[in-house]
């Protein structure tokens, strides 16, 4: 078939290179265009561009796949399918009706489960225990298209929303290439969504990451690997004495037996309590500086028995 594919971040780039090797010819191209980023603000293509580019592919850069250009250059392609994978744009029914066959979507989540712009770390965040990807026809209504294919994978205990987001996308670059063969041999069928049974999954901002240190165990474990690497589980690092340094949690466990202190406070053992149980840091980064083990934060910073985390949206400011 021949395929246009719009994506921009990671996740996306998996299924362009899959639809390339499975021998489906991509014509086209279209993704975001370049943004800054970094210390010193240089514009960065989107990952789909770099790779598109090192791919001698055409690319389309652009920041409304409806206007009339980007239109106009979707159907000089004559696109059999349109694949969309992490693009960050609505397209519109013009457009998506250029597709001689359809405009298809991959999303993260085990539609109608998570809807949104972040499945893969709601997932976590919320505690699921199993997810997965979907394609599904695209239509006005965000996410809610008849679904052409689920494919589902358990979430390990502990995993972080950087190293789900890789798998999925993975498992997604089979699902679409499934999706393409299916289309082409004229034997996909379409399954409606029971939109009853949906729940959402919004952008992320930086107040997501905060940590309540007065809630259970678990549910911070799970803020604290379903935020990683964006915005990350925030806090405030406070020495006895006053000292207070912003800290970014990457990763931590919930340790068995019960608080024996006030939530937020480091105890003997170096864990920390919490309003009910405990965790165990394993990776954490200092506001400014790298990422770095439990130990050497301790060792660095000479955290001990009494010392503390503490909430608050002074973690913002940081």
């Amino acid at each position: 078939m021949r395929v246009v594919f719009c994506g921009s971040g990671t996740f996306a780039t998996p299924s362009l290179r899959a639809i390339i090797a499975s021998g489906h010819e991509v014509v086209g191209v279209v993704t975001q265009p370049p943004r800054r980023a970094g210390r010193g603000g240089r514009l960065r293509a989107t990952e789909v561009a770099a790779l598109a580019d090192g791919l001698g592919l055409g690319v389309l850069e652009t920041p409304d796949i409806n206007a009339d250009h980007a239109a106009g250059v979707i159907a000089a392609a004559r696109p059999d399918a349109i694949c969309v994978a992490q693009f960050g744009q609505m397209v519109s029914a013009r457009v998506r009706e250029l597709a001689a066959t359809d405009a298809f979507n991959l999303h993260g989540s085990l539609l109608p489960d998570l809807r949104g712009a972040a499945p893969v770390n709601w997932a976590i965040i919320r505690g699921l225990r199993r997810t997965g990807v979907t394609t599904f026809s695209l239509v006005d209504r965000m996410d809610a298209g008849d679904v052409y294919l689920r494919a589902a994978t358990d979430i390990a205990p502990g995993e972080r929303a950087d190293h789900l987001l890789a798998r999925l996308a993975h498992l997604g670059a089979e699902s679409v290439c499934q999706t393409l063969d299916l289309l082409s041999g004229g034997q996909a069928e379409r399954f409606p969504q029971d939109h009853d049974r949906a729940t959402y999954a919004p952008r992320l901002t930086k107040a997501d990451g905060i940590i309540r240190w007065g809630a259970e165990a678990q549910t911070l474990c799970n803020l604290i690997h379903g935020t990683w690497p964006w915005p990350g589980g925030r806090t405030v690092f406070a020495r006895q004495g006053g000292r207070m340094l912003a800290v970014t949690i990457a990763s931590a466990c919930v340790v068995p037996g019960a608080a024996g202190r006030p939530a937020g406070e480091i105890d003997s053992d170096l864990t920390v309590a919490t309003g009910e149980g405990r965790l165990r840091i394993t990776e954490i980064k200092p506001a400014g500086k790298r990422l770095m083990s439990w130990q050497d934060f301790v060792n660095g910073y000479r955290a001990a028995e009494g010392d503390c985390f503490v909430d608050g949206d002074s973690v913002d400011n940081a």
